[in-house]
């Protein structure tokens, strides 16, 4: 499972109008095609975006000035993840149209496929190249050269299916390269409920019965913001016994209703308020329902609760910190 997930585009390069417009009927469907005759324009579209491609180096931050303990030597270099920079990616009204994979095919006049791939090697993007029987032994050197990702033969009788797979498969290797900084970040991070086999589980199940096509981790409030198709958002608010203990603690200081603090404390439910660390504050006494729902056990866990808050209409703006 990767920190964040979305939707992304298909590039497919090939000088025959006729099977880019069968393979654009196929697949509209299911993915965005973006589909090109000439070599030449599909390298300019995809040079064109290859600076809209997440760059996680900036999302973190040097605090090697930070006095973090004597566990720090000098001349240690440390990094922050600032997980918040991911809405950066949620905001970005093109990153559906952004090329995760191109398909290519081999035998094209001005430059062959496997040229075509060679140029775009330093970019993410993941590549298909599709070969007659003609160019398949230069495919296999290709594909053993690291220049392309996968070779199908284009006359093969189950392509379609066979791309259908390997798609699906492409994009989500480019995610999880991309978010590779991400989940190393995530993981040294104790507890950590994105790196537990069990949450993992819930969170396929929870996106499979609701259509959830985009996910992204986040970490104030804790969970996951999804999207379904429809742009209706939900969240999976995920908290573990620490947290839970400092909403109590915090509500117990302040005087909090009885109710609410019997909800906590028993575990059958998890707060958020919108404050700084998402602590209650007498300011919410009389609309603290608001701010707490019914929460589950993690299977197989007992460390996590979880609560599976959902937005019934679609939102003009992403799912912000404050309102989860």
């Amino acid at each position: 499972m990767t920190p964040f997930y979305h939707p992304t585009s298909i590039l497919v390069l090939d000088d025959d109008p006729l099977f880019l417009e069968s393979l654009d009927f196929q697949f509209s469907e299911e993915v965005s095609c973006q589909t090109f005759t000439r070599p030449d324009a599909a390298l300019e579209h995809l040079r064109a975006q290859a600076g809209q491609h997440p760059n996680f180096a900036r999302y973190f931050r040097d605090v090697s000035d930070m006095d973090l303990g004597s566990e720090v030597r000098f001349g240690d270099r440390l990094l922050r993840l600032q997980l918040s920079e991911l809405r950066s990616v949620i905001e970005d009204r093109a990153r559906q149209q952004r090329v995760s994979v191109a398909i290519v095919d081999y035998d094209m006049p001005k430059m062959t496929g496997v040229e075509f791939c060679r140029a775009i090697r330093d970019l993410p993007v993941k590549t298909i190249l599709l070969t007659g029987k003609a160019g398949l032994e230069t495919a296999i050197s290709a594909f053993n050269e690291g220049v392309i990702d996968c070779f199908l033969q284009k006359q093969d009788a189950s392509v379609t299916f066979a791309l259908r797979r390997e798609i699906k498969r492409l994009q989500d290797e480019y995610f999880a390269e991309i978010s590779a900084p991400i989940n190393s970040a995530l993981a040294l991070q104790k507890p950590c409920f994105f790196s537990d086999p069990s949450f993992t589980e819930l969170l396929k199940d929870v996106m499979e019965k609701n259509g959830i096509i985009e996910h992204y981790v986040c970490a104030a409030p804790p969970g996951v913001m999804m999207r379904d198709a429809e742009g209706n958002e939900s969240f999976l608010l995920v908290s573990d016994v620490e947290a839970i203990n400092s909403q109590c603690e915090a509500a117990e200081s302040y005087s909090a209703p009885a109710d609410m603090v019997q909800l906590l404390r028993t575990r059958k439910a998890q707060a958020w308020f919108p404050t700084q660390e998402g602590l209650y504050h007498p300011d919410f006494e009389a609309s603290w329902a608001r701010f707490i729902w019914p929460a589950q056990l993690l299977p197989g866990s007992g460390a996590w609760s979880y609560s599976f808050i959902r937005h019934e209409h679609p939102a003009e703006e992403p799912l912000r910190s404050q309102s989860a």
